[in-house]
Parts: structure tokens; C-alpha cells; sequence
């Protein structure tokens, strides 16, 4: 077949690709800038304190996640005539979710000032402040991406790691600590939700005879899958804030770094591939996505093998050093984890969950690690090696392929 007669819908499903992919590395560059900047300007101590509220905050961010998959996998298929109702629901509850988070986390504000031993409740305060503009952005995002608005979506992406790298490198270069970096977090977080908001300004008029309540009993569910893929991925870095010392559980959040790179790299494949894999049931509509990711890691693991001195300055510079033996690892786990995440929302999709398998593996990693774990390789050894098997249990059930 020559290009010409290449099939438009394949070509634009990379002209999507292409879009969402810039929008998301723009995102993820620019995100990753700030957090090498913090590696560099707060220290191991600090910057292992500032990595485990980041982790908090993307668990809380499932709330978000939540709204964006339930739009998008509604818009995606639902009749036409329908599909304001459903926006405006979406937005809706946003609304309602943002403000029961952000007052959720003020509530356990104390709670992580004590565990995370950060001895200031503004810091421990701080998440409150951000997740109630990013849970507003998931609402906005799952509008644009369940109607295939790649490019104002690519714009929310990108908006996100800007206002993050702009506030938040402001903050910490006039004062670097720990609080700065997370008041400039929470400043930058309002950005994305200003540009989805005047995305999504125009939704058409409300249908009050609409039955909303499924949108509602999707969203919980929803909810549910996601907060336990996030904590079961997020897991190991707040123990390793408990169980290491400050060093080790420094090298660890900079290894952190590499696997959540893995792991959120490559999201733009599964952006675009969510619309079709919940409107396309037949077959294995997750197949595709999961060896375009797997082929992502398996070039990110080989490279922190052959080349962990770079992986090393990619994560923080010489202060993580130690990193270097088992940098690799730390690929592995977040393309694990990158995998992961493509079956579970293959699940969402044809909203068969299984969240309760994740839930099984955080409680295994949990139980095995404070009984055993003492060190960085025995953490992201087990994380692996549970996640792998969680995955593969997954990935047989019927009710993960299965159409409706």
C-alpha cells in the first residue's frame, strides 16, 4: 500500500498521536526541568520529602483521572444528542470533587506533617491547594479527549508542566526549600485549569431529563480502579521515606524519577488509543498500545544498562551516584508500570474493574516490605517483581478483553 493510499482513519490516528505526544512531552520535559531542578537546589533530604508529597498528590490526583476517563469514555459512546448532558455533569461534579479534595487533604494535613516528618503545616497544607485546580483539569481534559480535541488537550498537557516549571522554578531560585517548591506547584497548578475551562467554555444547553446518576456510579467506580493503580505505583517512594534513612531514601526518589518517566512518557499512546479501545470492544483493543509501550521500556531499561552514568545525571547529578547500579531497575519497574496502567484502563474501557488485584499487590508490597526491606534494591525489587505478577493476572482475565 502506498502512502496515498494509506487509510484516513490511520492517518489520523497519527496525526493525533503526533499532537497529544507533543502536548504530553512538552508536559513531561517541562515537569522534568523543575524536578531536576529541585534534585539539584534542595538536596537528598529535602528533595526525598518534596517526592513523597508529589506521590500524595498523584494519588489524589486519581479524583482527576477519574472525571477524565468517565468523560471520555462517554463522550466516546454516547449518541450525539446526549453528549451535552453528559459535559455539563462532568463539569458539574468537577466542581464538586475538586472542593471535597482540597478539603479531604486539608483535613489530613497534620497526618502527613507527621509522617513525612516535615515539621511545617504550610508544606503539608499545600497539596489541598493543588489538586483542587488539577481534579478541575481532568474534567476539562476527558471532554476534549472523549470528543478528539487533540489540539486544545495537547494545550492542557503542555500548560500543566509550564505553569509547574515556571511557578515553581520562580519559588525555588528566589528561596530553595522545600515550602517554596510547593507553593510554586500550587500557583502553576491553576494554569491547566484556566485553559481546559476556556477549551470547554462552550458545552451547549443542559437536558434536565437526562438520567445523570450513571455518570455518577461510573465516576465512583472509576475512581476506585484508578486510586488503586496510583497507590499501588506510588506506593514504594512514601516507604521508602519511612523505612530508609534520609540518604537511601534520597537515591530512591531520584531513581523515582526514572521509573515514573517510563511510566508517564509514554501516556500519550494510551490518550489516544482510550477513545477507540472503549467504543471498538471486539478483539484485543489494548494489544497495540501495550507493545507500543513495552517497546518504549525495553529501549529506556537497555539504555540505563548500558549507560547508568547518564540515567544518574538524568535523575539528579553526582549527589545520586549511588543510583547508578541499579538504575535499570528502576526503568524496569516503571515500564512494569507503564503496562499496568494500559490493562487497567483497557478494564475501565469495558468497565469490567479489577482494581482488587492492585489492591492485593499494594497490601503484599506493603506487608513483605516491613518485614524484609532494608535497602533501595530490595524495594524496587519486590515492587517489580509484585506489579509483574499483578499485571500478567490482569492481562488473563476474560473480563479485561471481553467486549460489553
Amino acid at each position: 500500500m502506498t502512502a496515498a493510499e494509506t487509510p484516513a482513519p490511520v492517518l489520523g490516528q497519527a496525526r493525533a498521536t503526533g499532537i497529544v505526544a507533543a502536548g504530553m512531552m512538552g508536559m513531561n520535559v517541562l515537569t522534568y526541568a523543575f524536578s531536576l531542578l529541585c534534585a539539584r537546589m534542595l538536596g537528598p533530604r529535602d528533595f526525598g520529602a518534596l517526592t513523597a508529597l508529589l506521590g500524595v498528590m498523584i494519588v489524589a490526583n486519581v479524583a482527576a483521572l477519574a472525571l477524565q476517563a468517565t468523560a471520555a469514555r462517554r463522550l466516546a459512546t454516547t449518541s450525539p444528542e446526549h453528549r451535552d448532558a453528559v459535559a455539563h455533569d462532568v463539569i458539574r461534579n468537577g466542581w464538586r470533587v475538586a472542593v471535597a479534595l482540597a478539603v479531604l487533604l486539608l483535613a489530613t494535613a497534620p497526618l502527613l506533617d507527621r509522617l513525612l516528618h516535615l515539621d511545617d503545616w504550610v508544606t503539608a497544607c499545600a497539596p489541598a491547594v493543588v489538586m483542587a485546580p488539577l481534579t478541575l483539569m481532568g474534567a476539562y481534559a476527558g471532554l476534549l479527549q472523549g470528543g478528539r480535541r487533540w489540539g486544545p488537550l495537547a494545550l492542557v498537557y503542555a500548560s500543566m508542566g509550564g505553569g509547574r516549571v515556571v511557578a515553581g522554578a520562580a519559588a525555588v531560585l528566589i528561596q530553595p526549600s522545600l515550602r517554596a517548591a510547593m507553593v510554586g506547584i500550587a500557583v502553576g497548578a491553576f494554569a491547566p485549569a484556566l485553559v481546559g475551562a476556556l477549551a470547554c467554555r462552550v458545552t451547549g444547553a443542559r437536558e434536565p431529563h437526562v438520567d445523570h446518576q450513571p455518570v455518577l456510579r461510573e465516576l465512583w467506580t472509576n475512581g476506585h480502579t484508578l486510586l488503586a493503580l496510583f497507590a499501588f505505583t506510588n506506593l514504594d517512594v512514601l516507604l521508602a521515606r519511612h523505612l530508609l534513612d534520609e540518604h537511601q531514601a534520597g537515591i530512591y526518589a531520584a531513581g523515582a524519577i526514572l521509573a515514573k518517566a517510563c511510566l508517564f512518557l509514554p501516556t500519550f499512546v494510551l490518550v489516544v488509543a482510550f477513545p477507540t479501545m472503549a467504543s471498538e470492544r471486539g478483539g484485543r483493543p489494548w494489544l497495540r498500545p501495550l507493545l507500543a509501550v513495552g517497546f518504549l521500556g525495553v529501549l529506556a531499561v537497555l539504555g540505563a544498562l548500558v549507560l547508568p552514568g547518564l540515567a544518574v545525571a538524568f535523575a539528579g547529578g553526582s549527589a545520586y551516584a549511588d543510583l547508578g547500579d541499579v538504575a535499570w531497575l528502576f526503568a524496569a519497574e516503571g515500564t512494569m508500570f507503564a503496562g499496568l496502567q494500559i490493562l487497567v484502563y483497557d478494564t475501565i474501557a469495558a468497565q469490567s474493574h479489577s482494581g482488587f488485584l492492585l489492591w492485593v499487590g499494594a497490601l503484599v508490597v506493603l506487608v513483605v516490605a516491613l518485614v524484609v526491606v532494608d535497602s533501595v534494591l530490595a524495594l524496587v525489587t519486590l515492587v517489580a517483581l509484585v506489579g509483574l505478577g499483578v499485571g500478567l493476572v490482569t492481562g488473563l482475565m476474560p473480563g479485561a478483553s471481553d467486549p460489553d
